[in-house]
């Protein structure tokens, strides 16, 4: 009897205690099963960093010594001496017209020159022996006056017949050939010095105030292979294009090889820049019904869950994924926040990290 009552009781106590065992594991299964049920998040951490802004225009490449080159007298061209692609150097002469006609009359003006001088000192000694009247004397003086004047007219006339280059560069085009009458309205070649280029461009006007001389920016060319080159804005337009709302901006790019006018170039410019900042994902910050900016932060719980909190920022820039905020009380530099995964959340959900 009493080996019977005792083996009852191993039986139950063994009973109880797989009921026990089991009741845990459903307990367990089934915090599990809730636990797979609740939202799942990606995240991203808010960051204490340095946080720059830039835009990103487009402008082109001008040079600052870039001309058609004219006569400034007209004349038949005996001589074109240089071909497009030629190296020229300042002072170098690069057409010779027919100077001719000038030349006849240097010859000319020199012979009367000669009489009028003479004319000149025996009027100048008659009137010094008290034989020869001032008026005589003074006709003498200016009528050499007169023809030396003239004579310097006819010798820059004549250099005016051959063209010079005015500075040191490469001869692009030549419009003017032998034999051909040139004429001041008239184009002769066009002469270009690609050392000494800009880039030049229209910046629309709300960058006004962000933009000004010194302005750090990179110049990038899309469109041909060259490396890119770091300058700063060297000049500011005080103009605005009443057609498309724009100011012009200059940056130097002396030196750099392979440039030529009207190559399409692309500037970065840095228009605002902080040392440190509150940084976070731009994709973590929603707007609500009133337009207002928020995000989600998240505090993990004894579970293993994360609790969500909504806090309101102020959004201040954005540049590539992400956002400069207005310091937070309530964000700290490294805390998590909802990065994707937040539509539908409500502020007493539990979530889980992806």
């Amino acid at each position: 009897m009493k080996k019977t009552l005792i083996f009852g009781i191993l039986l139950f106590s063994l009973y109880s205690c797989g009921n026990e065992e089991n009741n845990d594991i459903k307990k367990e299964e089934k915090v599990e099963k809730q636990a797979t049920q609740l939202p799942l998040v990606q995240t991203n951490k808010a960051k204490k960093k340095g946080f720059i802004h830039k835009i990103s225009i487009q402008g082109s490449i001008e040079s600052t010594q870039d001309i058609l080159l004219n006569t400034e007298m007209s004349g038949i061209i005996n001589e074109v001496s240089v071909s497009a692609g030629d190296r020229v150097k300042a002072g170098q002469i690069l057409i010779s017209m027919d100077a001719a006609l000038i030349n006849a009359n240097i010859q000319e003006l020199i012979s009367q020159l000669e009489f009028a001088r003479y004319m000149r000192d025996k009027q100048v000694a008659l009137f010094e022996q008290e034989l020869g009247s001032e008026f005589d004397k003074k006709s003498a003086e200016n009528q050499v006056t007169s023809l030396e004047s003239k004579l310097n007219t006819l010798n820059i006339q004549q250099s005016k017949m051959i063209v010079k280059a005015p500075f040191d560069g490469t001869i692009d085009q030549v419009f003017a050939k032998r034999g051909q009458l040139a004429a001041p309205q008239m184009p002769l070649m066009r002469l270009v010095n690609t050392e000494q280029t800009e880039v030049v461009a229209s910046v629309s006007e709300k960058h006004f105030k962000n933009i000004r001389k010194g302005t750090s920016l990179k110049i990038n060319f899309p469109n041909y292979d060259l490396s890119p080159i770091e300058s700063v804005v060297s000049s500011v337009g005080s103009f605005i294009e009443p057609t498309n709302r724009t100011f012009t901006i200059r940056a130097k790019t002396t030196n750099k090889q392979g440039l030529m006018p009207n190559m399409l170039a692309e500037l970065e410019i840095i228009d605002f820049n902080v040392d440190s900042g509150l940084v976070v994902s731009s994709k973590s910050i929603l707007k609500n019904a009133k337009n207002e900016d928020y995000l989600w932060t998240l505090e993990q719980t004894k579970k293993g869950t994360y609790k969500v909190e909504q806090v309101f920022v102020n959004k201040l820039k954005v540049y590539q994924g992400e956002a400069l905020i207005e310091n937070n009380q309530k964000i700290s530099d490294g805390m998590l926040i909802i990065e994707g995964g937040a539509r539908g959340i409500t502020k007493k959900d539990l979530v889980r990290i992806k």
